[in-house]
């Protein structure tokens, strides 16, 4: 599945659902940040970690935004936001991966047609 597809399916999902995407992407990121500790040092290592964290306060503003229902991007302009703080941080892989991960889940529901009615998936708690 390409980055247009998951794309198009995360801005299909409901506000709530969008929230659990996001929350399972962040979680996804950070296995990645373990392993720069052990594979990367110096300015790379600097670098892979400023990246990361940038990912994560965007991911984190936006999850708080969409229960506030406010002080939140659009969301495509979220996602133009992570794509390219991932290509300026050597990341987009690292990004692709785990946007793939999160889509990969098997308790979405059919976007836009999820009986949930703003409501979490029912079986949100089982991410990993």
């Amino acid at each position: 599945m390409d980055n247009d597809e998951i794309r198009d399916f995360y801005l299909a999902l409901t506000d709530p659902e969008k929230q659990v995407f996001l929350a399972i992407l962040s979680n996804e990121l950070t296995i990645y940040g373990r392993g720069f500790s052990i594979d990367l040092t110096g300015d790379q290592l600097t670098r892979a970690f400023n990246g990361l964290n940038e990912l994560q306060h965007q991911i984190s503003q936006h999850i708080a935004g969409i229960g506030l229902k406010h002080n939140r991007y659009p969301d495509e302009v979220l996602w133009a936001i992570l794509q390219e703080k991932a290509a300026f941080y050597g990341l987009t892989a690292h990004l692709g991966h785990c946007l793939a991960f999160a889509r990969s889940r098997n308790f979405w529901a059919t976007p836009k047609a999820s009986a949930s009615h703003g409501e979490p998936p029912a079986n949100a708690a089982a991410i990993n």
